[in-house]
């Protein structure tokens, strides 16, 4: 006995083991990592021009930052200049700073007009490459007036500045319009130090060729981030997009299932069950979280499972109403049929008929409570208070007359049916565990069966009680023979009558 469960456990571990291994090989062989899957996935899902919507909205917070800092170190660096002991080019440096500030600033402004940049994309690259330009004319134009007129040889002082801004901060999408921006702005300043930085210097080739890979190393680091926060944003772009989905889905699934748990049961029953099973998933999640040994957590998990299923021993999902109608509609010649005809025939004309019975039941605002091989039975006024359900399932009950003559020559089949209707009080719920099953219980439920059993084929049979709140607004008769004789409907004192038709 022992080694049978130390066996069962531990096929139960290698199970819980195996689902997690197979998870985490499942999580390296994705290439959610790749940036070309990425872009991949995002042409495949037809996903990109949302992706592109979304970055552009990204971009222009991104820019908003750029004109904050530049602004912020264009006058930080005009107020230090102020410190400077000559203040002739000190003057000259400031006015340049600023004025290429509030450029930048108005030349990149062009950006934030969301419909103007739609309808003329070439915008965002005209204003990036005018806005860089702007950066490096000055940077390039200080060093060269400063060498020519006070012979004071400089360093630049935004080049690798003007390189991040490039990758970080402008607006242009994708990676190959940033690098041939940066590398243009490159060739510029390598151009710069050749001619004026390193003029006087005898080693001039080995300094041209540190500020090249110093340069370049700035370019592919900014291609570096570029590519990083492409993945990065790309991943979460799709991961949201996928939760949305879900979402949807979920919400989705949930209004479906609410609508399928409503076609079955009615409205208060419905809440009062889906409030029970909540309470229980609940109380089974708290459970399972209280359980620190693993071995107790596997063994009891498939009995966990069933449990949240089965409602409590003391609860009844069990609803009183009054005044309802319940119909009673039995085919005649059933038993005959099964014993002659094919069985999938028979199933079929089944399926037409009850496919039949269900859509004139939502017609009439009645409510099916199942069918039984060749019965069907519902209730009017159960699922939702209704003044006119004595009228609904008597009017259902001459469609379903109709209903099965038409299939009685469409399939060509000696079948008629057989109707039973009373109005009183029931009894509506669920009953079971692991399997649910809601039906009507009371002795006006029986009554209506007894009197579809005692009732003539092809006519609607009806109580005294139905009769009175039809309001005459039908032709009648007394009822059959068999209803007068039978002890269920004479113990309740019950008389019966046969509809005709309706008064026109």
């Amino acid at each position: 006995m022992n080694s049978k469960y130390d066996s069962g456990m531990g096929h139960n571990r290698a199970h819980l083991f195996g689902s997690h291994v197979e998870h985490f090989q499942t999580t390296l062989n994705e290439k959610n990592w790749e940036w070309s899957y990425l872009v991949r996935k995002c042409r495949n899902l037809e996903l990109e021009e949302s992706y592109d919507l979304y970055m552009r909205r990204l971009r222009i917070g991104y820019l908003s930052i750029f004109i904050f800092i530049e602004l912020l170190v264009t006058f930080t660096h005009a107020l230090l200049l102020l410190t400077s002991s000559d203040l002739t080019y000190s003057y000259i440096d400031m006015g340049s700073y600023v004025i290429t500030g509030l450029l930048i600033w108005l030349i990149l402004s062009v950006n934030f007009h969301s419909e103007l940049i739609s309808k003329h994309g070439y915008l965002i690259y005209a204003s990036s490459w005018m806005a860089v330009s702007i950066m490096v004319l000055m940077d390039i134009g200080l060093n060269i007036y400063h060498a020519t007129t006070n012979n004071d040889i400089l360093n630049p002082i935004y080049d690798a500045y003007t390189l991040y801004a490039i990758y970080m901060f402008m607006p242009i999408p994708y990676i190959l319009q940033p690098f041939i921006l940066g590398t243009a702005v490159t060739i510029c300043y390598i151009i710069n130090y050749s001619f004026v930085i390193t003029s006087k210097e005898e080693n001039r080739m080995h300094s041209i060729l540190n500020e090249a890979i110093y340069l370049s190393s700035v370019n592919c680091l900014g291609i570096f981030f570029r590519l990083m926060r492409d993945i990065a944003l790309r991943t979460t772009f799709l991961d949201r997009r996928q939760y949305v989905e879900e979402n949807l889905l979920l919400r989705y699934a949930r209004d479906q299932e609410r609508t399928l748990l409503l076609s079955i049961l009615p409205a208060q029953i419905a809440d009062r069950l889906q409030e029970d099973v909540r309470n229980r998933i609940e109380r089974s999640k708290q459970q399972h979280k209280q359980r620190a040994d693993f071995d107790q957590c596997v063994s009891n998990n498939s009995q966990a499972l069933k449990r949240w299923r089965q409602p409590d021993r003391g609860t009844l999902f069990i609803e009183p109403h009054k005044d309802v109608t319940v119909l009673y509609a039995d085919v005649v010649n059933y038993t005959y049929l099964t014993t002659t005809l094919d069985v999938k025939k028979l199933v079929e004309a089944l399926h037409d008929l009850f496919v039949r019975f269900d859509i004139a039941s939502e017609e009439y605002n009645v409510m099916r409570i199942k069918f039984l091989g060749d019965c069907y039975y519902c209730v009017a006024g159960l699922a939702s208070p209704n003044e006119d359900h004595a009228k609904c399932c008597v009017d259902l009950g001459l469609r379903m007359i109709k209903d099965i003559r038409d299939v009685r020559e469409k399939r060509h089949l000696n079948i008629d049916m057989r109707i039973g209707v009373h109005s009183g009080d029931v009894l509506s719920g669920v009953i079971g565990a692991a399997k649910w099953q809601f039906d009507i219980w009371s002795k006006d439920v029986d009554i209506a069966n007894r009197l579809e059993a005692t009732g003539a084929t092809g006519r609607v049979h009806v109580s005294q009680q139905t009769l009175r709140l039809l309001d005459g607004e039908y032709f009648f008769e007394d009822g059959t023979e068999k209803a007068r004789e039978d002890p269920v409907l004479q113990k309740h004192d019950i008389r019966s009558f046969l509809i005709k038709s309706l008064r026109l």
